[in-house]
Formats: C-alpha cells, structure tokens, sequence
C-alpha cells in the first residue's frame, strides 16, 4: 500500500528500513525501524521524510514504521484525499518522529460514508492504545524478572520462569513476512549509505558476510523492479 501510495504521489524511490535490535534479557527485546524516503535525484544522502516504529518481533517493526509513513504521506499531500487512500488516518511526525494522531473529520464524509470514516479513526486510536500498553507492560514484566532471577538462580525456581516464550498467534491474525535481505548479527551500524563495512563479535564469517550494499531502487513507473530492502542487525 505504502509503494502504491508513494507511486501517485510522484515519488522515485523505495523506501529504506533499517530494522535494529534492542537486547533485553529474559525474551524481552524489542526491534525499532527507521524508515527513510529519499529526494528524486539519484545520489541522494538526506530523506525528506522519515518515521519510526516498534516491535516486539522484527516485521511487527517494519508493519509499524510503514502504518507510520502512510499516515504521516495522508496528512502530505492534499491530492490523496480524492483518492482510495482517502480514509487513510492522518498524522503529523511527533517527538523524534514517532506519529501523532491528526484525524480529519468524519463528519465532513459523505453521510453514506461517515460510520465507515468514524470506525477506521477509531479502531486506529485503539491499535495505538494497545501498542503503548504492550510496551508498557514487557517493562515491567522485565522488572519483575530481574528481580526475581537471583532467587530462581539459586534453586528456588524453574529457570524457564526467566525466558517466558512469546505468544505463537495463529496464521490468519500473524504480521505478514516482510522477506527482504536479514544479516548476521552483528554490532549497531550509523546510518550511512553505501557499501558498509560489517564486522561480528560472534566468531569470524566469510568475506561475503563483510561488506553488503544499499541500492536505491526504483517504484514501479520509473523503470525499477520490484524490490523491498530490510536490514535487521543487533
């Protein structure tokens, strides 16, 4: 949707995510994605926009940063609106650029239509909600773990009290697989473009695994296949 939204609206580029890893012990990690559009001109090292997202899997990330940017592209470009993104939610970049709920009225809709419009806005609020409570509660449940891992260390206690298993969902409620390109794990990288160096604290890999390439690669109607590029690293 984000490549279909981003092709009306007149830009070149695939957008870029960068996904990175947030150790915490005791299964309780958590992946931030940053996600980058680029100007038209080839070469180009600064986005123009740019959104973030949070996970507590790696393509929960990418689902958030991507929800994040069409909401940020709704509020753009004014073009959208009498388009099929027109009951796409709007928002601003807030702090650090994480989105900021701005929802047009509902009441402006065709009257046939504003249930519809009121429904989407508010099932979004409540997406929102649910995610800060998840977060929310995996800090705290992060806190309780630590403080009981000395007592369940010393015998007091099944030591799989310390690595609860996150919930499997079923198939047809899971985050869709994003696919793309995922490395081995390895030290946070800058966000730089171009072939990066990769280096490994986890043992030495082949000369493969050392340097990978950031191509810009182009939305359909500028002669570019299609292509998604994920980096995950730790």
């Amino acid at each position: 949707m984000l490549v279909r939204m981003m092709s009306v609206a007149g830009y070149r580029w695939y957008p870029e995510c960068t996904v990175k890893e947030q150790y915490w012990d005791f299964n309780q990690s958590k992946y931030m994605c940053t996600l980058r559009v680029f100007p038209d001109y080839p070469g180009a090292e600064e986005p123009i926009h740019w959104s973030y997202g949070l996970g507590v899997t790696v393509d929960m990330a990418v689902q958030d940063v991507v929800y994040s940017m069409l909401t940020i592209m709704r509020a753009r470009h004014a073009l959208l609106q009498n388009l099929e993104f027109c009951y796409v939610p709007a928002s601003q970049p807030g702090e650090e650029g994480y989105i900021s709920g701005v929802y047009f009225d509902s009441a402006m809709e065709d009257p046939l239509l504003q249930s519809t419009a009121e429904m989407l806005e508010n099932r979004d609020k409540d997406a929102r909600a649910l995610r800060m409570e998840l977060y929310a509660t995996r800090a705290r449940l992060w806190t309780a773990l630590t403080q009981l891992a000395p007592v369940v260390q010393t015998g007091y206690g099944n030591m799989e009290m310390l690595n609860p298993v996150r919930t499997h969902l079923p198939a047809h409620v899971d985050w869709p697989a994003i696919g793309g390109v995922t490395p081995l794990r390895g030290p946070l990288l800058p966000p730089i473009r171009g072939p990066r160096p990769h280096s490994y604290p986890y043992g030495s890999q082949g000369p493969q695994a050392r340097v990978f390439p950031d191509p810009q690669v182009e939305l359909p109607g500028h002669g570019g296949n299609l292509y998604e590029l994920f980096y995950a690293d730790a």
